[in-house]
C-alpha cells in the first residue's frame, strides 16, 4: 500500500498525464478565507447573485462533496504569450457571429457591433467548462483504474467550491493583486479545475509568491476595478460583458477599450505573463 505522499505524487502525475498543466494537492477542511469570500459576495452585483446560494458548501469541499478527504486540483493553460493575439482574434470571424455560433450570449450588443470588438482570450475557443470537464473525467476514470476504490466529483467553475483558495492551498500560485491566481511558472493564463476525492492525500504547501510592490494591474485596469487585492466587480468591464443582464453604465462603456466579452487587461501587463513557459 502505497504512504499518502506516494499516493500523492501517483495522482499528480497521472492528471498530468491525462493533460492537466500543473496540479497540486489541498486538504478538505473549513477554508480560512470563506469569511472574506462572504462578505464580497454579498457586496457583489446582481449578476453575481448565485454566489451567495448554498455558502456553506463553499466553507469546506466536504460539505459539497460528503467524503471528500483531499482536493486535487488542476491548472490547464489556454494562453501562452508568444501566441499572437491579433491572429487568433481574427482567425475567429466576426466577433458577434463568433460568441453566437460558439454558444455564448452577447451581453452588450451595443459593444459587440462596434469597430475594433476584443474577445477575451479564453473565450478564442470552444467553451473552457466542457474542456476541463472532459480532461477532470479522464483523470478520474485514470485514478479509479489504478487506485480501486477511489470516488471523486468534478468541480469546474460552476460547483459551490472556492476554486481559486483551493488552488492557492495546494501550491498553484499565488493571489494576485488582480484577484486571479498566479502561478510562478505557468503566469495566470491558466483555467483551475479539480476532483474532490475520498482519497487521503499529502498535501502541498501553499504558494507562497507575491506581487510585492508591483502594482501594474491595478494601475492598468481602465474602470479602477481593483484595489487592496479585492475586485469591484461593479466597476469590472469583465463582468458587465460575460455576467450582467443589465445595460452598461455609459461611463464603464467608454472605458471599455473594445472589450466586448470579457477583459484581459490585469492579465496583460502581469510581469508573469510576459515571457513564454
Amino acid at each position: 500500500m502505497k504512504s499518502a505522499s506516494q499516493a500523492a505524487a501517483r495522482f499528480k502525475a497521472i492528471a498530468l498525464e491525462c493533460g492537466a498543466s500543473a496540479c497540486g494537492v489541498a486538504a478538505a477542511g473549513d477554508l480560512a478565507e470563506f469569511g472574506r469570500f462572504a462578505a464580497a459576495a454579498g457586496a457583489a452585483p446582481a449578476g453575481l447573485a448565485y454566489l451567495n446560494r448554498e455558502p456553506l458548501k463553499r466553507k469546506n469541499i466536504g460539505n459539497w462533496c460528503p467524503g471528500a478527504a483531499s482536493a486535487l486540483v488542476c491548472a490547464f493553460s489556454y494562453w501562452a504569450p508568444e501566441r499572437d493575439y491579433a491572429a487568433a482574434l481574427s482567425g475567429v470571424g466576426a466577433p458577434a457571429a463568433y460568441l453566437k455560433s460558439s454558444g455564448r450570449k452577447v451581453h452588450q450588443p451595443e459593444l459587440t457591433d462596434a469597430p475594433g470588438a476584443k474577445i477575451s482570450r479564453y473565450a478564442l475557443d470552444r467553451d473552457y467548462h466542457l474542456i476541463v470537464r472532459e480532461k477532470l473525467g479522464r483523470i478520474l476514470e485514470a485514478l479509479k483504474k489504478e487506485f480501486p476504490g477511489t470516488e471523486g466529483k468534478l468541480f469546474c467553475d460552476t460547483a459551490p467550491v472556492m476554486e481559486k483558495e483551493l488552488a492557492r492551498l495546494a501550491g498553484l500560485g499565488f493571489r494576485g493583486k488582480n484577484t486571479l491566481v498566479v502561478s510562478p511558472e505557468l503566469g495566470s493564463w491558466f483555467f483551475i479545475g479539480g476532483l474532490a476525492l475520498n482519497a487521503a492525500l499529502e498535501p502541498d504547501r501553499p504558494c507562497g509568491g507575491e506581487c510585492g510592490s508591483c502594482d501594474r494591474c491595478v494601475a492598468a485596469c481602465p474602470a479602477g476595478a481593483l484595489a487592496g487585492g479585492a475586485l469591484d466587480a461593479g466597476r469590472c468591464l469583465s463582468y458587465w460583458t460575460t455576467q450582467a443582464k443589465e445595460k452598461i453604465p455609459e461611463p464603464l462603456a467608454r472605458l471599455s477599450g473594445g472589450w466586448v466579452y470579457g477583459c484581459d487587461i490585469c492579465q496583460e501587463v502581469c510581469p508573469y505573463n510576459e515571457e513564454p513557459r
